[in-house]
């Protein structure tokens, strides 16, 4: 008795993504205001340009950190 099993494949480009309530398609850009720590500060300067889909597809940070740097002015949504 042979079972089959079945495969799914799931396209790496859609790779899924939490929102949280954010625009996909806006541009993440740093104000120049600098955080205490330096591995948020290096965040802030790699993120500068991208888009937020971008941004959460790259894992490096989650929606929430998004809030909370737009909430004291680290970056802006354009």
């Amino acid at each position: 008795m042979s079972q089959s099993k079945k495969t799914t494949k799931v396209k790496v480009s859609e790779v899924k993504i939490n929102l949280g309530g954010l625009n996909p398609d806006q541009i993440i850009l740093a104000t120049g205001k600098l955080a205490r720590a330096q591995h948020n500060v290096e965040r802030h300067t790699a993120l500068n340009g991208m888009s937020v889909r971008e941004a959460l597809a790259s894992r490096m940070v989650n929606a929430q950190d998004i809030k909370y740097d737009l909430a004291r002015a680290f970056i802006i949504l354009e």
